[in-house]
């Protein structure tokens, strides 16, 4: 095993090819980790909106929890609604303002036709589904028999 030595060439073009493929190295890992950065970034400033969207998606044909709707607006919030009693019955809404829309206008607001049936219901015995898949307007039924049949009908 007789070692050569290198000549100041060899070794300075052997350097080179070194160096090179040590910055194609590190420009791809930097480049990684920045594209990793900026997505996790993304994803943690419209988390709410990203989390708004699959809902609308993910929870046609199901039923929805009262607190991610506002029962004044019809529709399906980004946000938690809040909890106001009122005549003895829970509503969930989304401010203070359609609070007092629900108050002033009571007869037209609390009460609403069943999607499937037509029955006249209080949203706040209600079931509650999404009208359609990728919008968030929401429906409200009597019963699960009207709600099933609503989305066997749909198909």
């Amino acid at each position: 095993m007789n070692k050569r030595k290198l000549t100041k060439k060899e070794f300075q073009e052997r350097q080179i090819i070194e160096n090179k493929k040590f910055n194609k190295i590190l420009l791809i890992s930097f480049s990684i980790l920045i594209v990793l950065i900026i997505s996790v970034l993304v994803f943690y400033t419209y988390w709410c909106d990203t989390k708004y969207a699959y809902r609308q998606y993910a929870l046609y044909g199901k039923e929805i929890p009262f607190d991610l709707v506002c029962m004044n607006g019809n529709n399906l919030q980004i946000h938690e609604s809040s909890k106001e009693s009122y005549q003895g019955k829970v509503y969930f809404l989304c401010s203070k303002a359609c609070y007092n829309h629900l108050v002033n206008h009571f007869r037209q607001d609390a009460f609403i036709p069943d999607a499937f049936s037509g029955d006249t219901i209080c949203k706040a015995d209600a079931l509650i589904g999404l009208k359609n898949r990728g919008e968030p307007h929401v429906v409200y039924f009597k019963n699960k028999k009207t709600f099933n049949q609503y989305y066997e009908s749909r198909r």
